[in-house]
């Protein structure tokens, strides 16, 4: 019989990996119903063992292994504890004298044993699991090399299943048996398992020569011993289950990086071990040429810098370890120089971001000069990686190695200037200086740079973020090394700005009389490059961003500002000369070394624009940078925002010449202020064809004016009137909407800085007086003297009442229903919230004629058509869109109600109307599309807080459909905001049936399905973790409305437990969850039944659920 059914198996098995093109679809058909048949097998173990023994035919091998599995999962109850232990040594045997099984069939058995393993341990408590892995440890010292894989593979499997990922088998144990037999396996045999791979690692690594056997053997090690130190350990108490245990494992597992290593007291031997660090360095060292192991031994590297927890109770302890790791990385470091591999730098900038992280505070701590070598080489390694980011860049590679490690880097300088300012002031300027001197050459181009000239130039995609986007992080950290070293950074840079200013100006002079060869054309791209990095790294040296803050001098800007006035090295006078000799874009001024830096940087800017004016008007704008022109933008509006007109009671100390120059009342900022306004207004009349630009001049002006304490200022110069007439005489469709908007916002935030009611009025009418002037202009027949909104509609709803015929007549074609639909919801969203009761009847009586006329002609189609694009359910979106936005005026109105006026058609007739069409409509095939699904669920929950009582007395049939949308809405994965629409939905109605006493009425006993539901849903786990507060609310809502229906659930849940055990447990569960809570619906009752519900769920979870 057996021969027979392995026959049959081979047989199949031949079937199944055969080519599509030798055998039918009814042989792979029985093919997999051979297989099928097989798996349910019951008590297979005889046969499986017979078939692994006999049968050479992989698939059918590996089959039988799966096999196994299942019926051990299913069957381990039924075992006797002897034929398990005969089954797993026989297994165990079998892969150790089987050197010709593929890879994936060992793997499978392996699992099988690590199963068995895992089961066996809840019962003697691990007894077993360490006499077997006493055998695996033998047989990988003693056996030979296929032997020592496999025991490799038996650990790894062995790991896998007691970490409780999601990665591991489904062997249906209780959560809390899967946390508890993890605990123990953590407590025992992993620290076991670590000791066992180091020691052999050891002694590896003592031969000079590595074959391909000792390769394979070390990979294998190294991932068991990344795998234990990237282990999660939870330190809690054995009585204590995590709060919601079962996302703890998922989340870790779906995290981008790996925790950090949190080790208790008992790993202190193994950690502590003085030759642990030089070890593992020495690994690394010595496997640095092979690949496959270099990035394994990078991560236990990695993972050992973040050593934490109770294994680093003392400071002591602390610092002899942080001594050996830096001793040994610095030794690394200085072997490696400046040959990198490009696989390694992530894990070595990692290292120090680790470093900086769990030891940051420890680091003064260390000598003197050890701290001066560890700061001078990660100062090496941070230059370098700048230039390997530069290539990376330049030659447009999709591995960014370099530039990640780069990133983490200055994401560990920010930490270690924090830490260590007061400590090593002299190597930190040392560092910050090389730091900043590399990222500003590899942004240049040669001879001052080395960045890289690409040899085509691409096109800068539309959707690509610009530099200061792209870059924004790391040039944020390189203002903070600029500000560190002033003296070092300012200099540099203005005098890099006025050399390439100087070569940009002699370039356009040299334009105007001779054509631009193409060498031309490349030095004029170099320069526009040069110009754009310098401004770019002087923005953020210079200003600091302050989102959601008060901009303001950085104070290492100001100090070394003021101590060039106390140094004499600057003053006031030549400050304010160079500042207005901008116009004469000269950049050999007398005196100008005793110009303050800052304002000299900001006077080099200034110059800039003029030149960029200039070559607007000589006809040659099409030759300039918007890339530059939008950074010139940029950079005006951060300068402006921190220096221009600064408030002094922010500041302890003011720089004078500062103050001086830019201040209130002062010449310097009336004449700022003006240029200002005259580059804005320059920019708009010469590069209207550039959005960007554009966009970026609007938001200058608009920041500038936000701030009350600047517009004041703006308000009274010549700079913003020439702007206002500017906007007035530009031809209509010049400018983009956007950019005229922005004009507007800002003449009005600008206007709000004034005090006096009749200024602000006779500011105002000079703004406005021409928009309404223009708007009169306007032939919109009789309706010129009405409000505007008025005209438009008195305009509108005549045609808005002929669009239901149109709708008829043009049914077939989609185009126009779709832009008829999309007309009404654009009235309703814009202007029903402005709208006297009788037009907004007019509009409801004209939108209810026309969703019914929809109706008629669509729901046919809508019926019987197959939905296969998005595009073919449009027209319904629109609809449900409309009837959304219908109820604005229920949520939002401007306009006054007259008590006289007499209620006929409303908002909600509308609404409900539509929803009647609709429901019929909502299967989950056309819910599956998720613009159509979420719009839906918004309308109904907006329809039932507004109107309850009317969902309440829906005709029967309605109100079944539109609950059955709800409960599909919470059993079919949509989406938490789908889920969490659901949930508000019930919430709100419930609560509506337990305010008005609604008790047996229809809706009453239509909604009460919903608490077993939910009950079931949050007890199985089918309702996330992240949504479980919003659920509980939800229940003590319905608990509240059912409370004799919320027994009779507990009651049957309870009897449905066939351990008497478990069933005391959940008894009790459910007596603490309603324990002194009042069900009353009230906010303080219902939050302590949210936080008793959070207790119960991770207690109740643990020993129901199973995994």
């Amino acid at each position: 019989m057996s021969e027979e059914i392995i026959r049959q198996l081979e047989s199949a098995a031949n079937i199944m990996t055969a080519p599509p093109n030798v055998v039918t679809d009814e042989q792979r058909r029985s093919a997999e119903t051979v297989f099928l048949d097989f798996r349910k097998s019951k008590l297979p173990y005889g046969l499986c063992r017979q078939i692994l023994e006999v049968s050479q035919v992989h698939y059918v091998l590996f089959e039988a292994a799966e096999v196994l599995k299942s019926a051990l999962i299913r069957e381990w109850s039924c075992l006797q504890e002897s034929d398990i232990i005969s089954l797993r040594q026989y297994l165990i045997q079998y892969v150790s004298h089987r050197n010709d099984l593929p890879f994936f069939v060992q793997e499978r058995i392996l699992q099988v044993i690590a199963i068995m393993v895992k089961r066996g341990s809840v019962e003697d408590f691990g007894l077993e699991r360490t006499s077997i892995l006493n055998e695996v440890e033998n047989l990988i010292i003693n056996g030979d090399h296929t032997k020592k894989i496999m025991g490799c593979n038996l650990i790894l499997n062995l790991m896998q299943e007691y970490a409780s990922t999601i990665k591991s088998t489904d062997v249906g144990l209780p959560w809390e048996i899967h946390f508890k037999a993890k605990k123990q396996f953590e407590a025992t045999d992993l620290r076991k398992i670590f000791k066992f791979c180091i020691q052999l690692l050891s002694n590896i690594i003592k031969n000079e020569s590595m074959d391909n056997n000792t390769v394979k053997l070390m990979e294998q090690l190294l991932i068991i011993t990344a795998g234990v130190l990237t282990w999660v350990v939870l330190y809690l108490n054995d009585s204590i289950l995590p709060k919601r245990l079962i996302g703890v494992y998922e989340s870790v597992y779906e995290a981008d990086q790996s925790p950090s290593l949190r080790l208790g007291a008992n790993w202190k031997e193994i950690m502590l071990a003085p030759q642990l660090i030089p070890l593992v360095f020495e690994i690394y060292w010595k496997v640095r040429e092979y690949e496959l192991l270099l990035h394994q031994v990078l991560t236990c590297l990695v993972q050992l810098a973040s050593l934490n927890g109770g294994v680093m109770n003392r400071d002591e302890v602390r610092m002899e370890y942080l001594s050996s790791y830096i001793e040994n990385f610095l030794k690394i470091l200085r072997m490696i120089n400046s040959n990198f591999k490009e696989k390694e730098v992530l894990g070595l900038s990692n290292i120090v971001k680790k470093l900086q992280l769990f030891f940051g505070q420890d680091f003064l701590k260390i000598p003197q000069n050890v701290q001066e070598l560890y700061l001078n080489d990660i100062t090496h390694i941070t230059c370098c990686f700048a230039e390997g980011a530069k290539l990376e860049e330049a030659q447009s590679l999709d591995d960014k190695f370099y530039s990640e490690a780069f990133d983490n880097l200055l994401e560990a300088w920010t930490g270690i200037f924090q830490e260590c300012a007061s400590g090593s002031d002299n190597i930190l300027f040392q560092s910050a200086t090389r730091i900043f001197n590399t990222y500003l050459q590899c942004h240049l181009a040669p001879p001052d740079g080395s960045r890289i000239q690409e040899k085509e130039c691409e096109e800068i995609e539309d959707n690509e973020d610009n530099d200061r986007i792209k870059y924004k992080d790391q040039l944020q950290i390189i203002g903070v090394f600029g500000r560190i070293v002033p003296s070092h950074c300012l200099p540099i840079l203005f005098r890099l700005l006025e050399d390439r200013s100087n070569k940009l100006k002699s370039h356009f002079q040299t334009m105007q009389n001779y054509t631009m060869t193409l060498n031309d054309s490349k030095t004029l791209d170099n320069l526009f490059e040069d110009i754009h990095w310098i401004i770019l790294i002087a923005g953020h040296v210079l200003c600091m961003d302050c989102e959601g803050e008060t901009p303001m001098i950085p104070s290492e800007i100001m100090q070394y500002s003021i101590q060039q006035c106390n140094k004499m090295e600057c003053n006031l006078e030549t400050t304010l000369k160079v500042l207005a000799s901008v116009r004469e874009v000269v950049f050999e001024i007398d005196c100008i070394e005793q110009c303050d830096h800052a304002v000299r940087i900001f006077s080099d800017v200034l110059k800039l624009c003029v030149l960029e004016s200039s070559a607007g008007h000589a006809k040659l704008g099409h030759f300039m940078s918007p890339e530059v022109g939008c950074t010139l933008m940029w950079f005006l509006k951060r300068w402006c925002m921190s220096y221009l007109l600064p408030t002094e009671n922010f500041y302890q100390e003011i720089s004078p010449t500062l103050i001086g120059a830019l201040g209130g009342d002062t010449d310097g900022a009336t004449f700022v202020i003006n240029f200002i306004l005259g580059k804005i207004q320059s920019n708009i009349c010469q590069f209207n064809s550039e959005p960007i630009l554009l966009q970026d001049t609007v938001d200058l002006f608009a920041d500038i004016v936000c701030v009350k304490q600047k517009s004041m200022y703006i308000v009274k110069t010549e700079g913003l009137w020439n702007l206002v007439n500017l906007q007035t005489e530009l031809m209509a469709g010049l400018l983009p909407q956007n950019i005229r908007r922005g004009l507007y916002k800002g003449f009005v935030l600008a206007g709000a800085s004034l005090t006096d009611l009749e200024a602000m009025n006779e500011y105002y009418r000079r703004i406005l007086k021409p928009v309404q002037t223009r708007f009169k202009e306007l032939e919109f027949r009789k309706a010129l003297k009405c409000q505007p909104l008025r005209l438009f509609f008195e305009y509108v709803v005549p045609i808005l009442s002929e669009l239901p015929v149109f709708l008829n007549l043009y049914k077939n074609y989609q185009l126009i229903v779709q832009l008829i639909l999309e007309l009404f919801g654009q009235c309703a969203r814009h202007t029903l919230c402005y709208l006297s009761y009788l037009d907004s009847k007019r509009l409801y009586e004209t939108s209810l004629a026309t969703v019914q006329m929809y109706a008629r002609c669509n729901t046919n189609r809508l019926t019987t058509e197959v939905f296969s694009e998005e595009s073919n359910f449009q027209d319904l979106l629109l609809v449900l869109e409309f009837l959304t936005l219908i109820l604005s005026k229920e949520c939002f109105d401007l306009c006054p109600h007259s008590p006289t006026e007499e209620v006929t058609v409303t908002a909600a007739d509308v609404s409900l109307f539509g929803l009647n069409f609709v429901l019929p409509l909502i299967k989950i095939e056309l819910l599956m599309y998720p613009s159509l699904c979420s719009q839906y669920y918004k309308l109904i929950v907006l329809i039932n807080d507004l109107y309850p009582d009317k969902i309440s007395n829906l005709p029967d049939d309605m109100l079944k459909q539109l609950l059955q949308s709800v409960e599909l809405g919470l059993t079919a994965g949509f989406g938490t905001d789908v889920l969490q629409a659901c949930l508000d939905f019930i919430q709100a109605l419930a609560t509506h049936i337990y305010r008005k006493s609604l008790n047996n009425s229809k809706v009453y006993h239509a909604v009460m399905p919903f608490l077993k539901l939910l009950m079931n849903l949050t007890l199985s786990h089918e309702i996330s973790s992240d949504m479980m507060t919003s659920a509980s609310v939800c229940i003590y809502i319905l608990i509240c409305c059912y409370v004799e229906q919320y027994q009779m659930i507990v009651e049957g849940l309870i009897n449905l437990q066939s351990d008497p055990l478990i069933a005391e447990r959940l008894a009790t569960a459910f007596n603490q969850l309603t324990n002194n809570v009042q069900l009353n619906c009230e906010r303080q009752p219902k939050l302590k039944f949210r936080d008793n519900f959070d207790k119960f769920i991770a207690n109740v979870h643990g020993f129901l659920l199973v995994k």
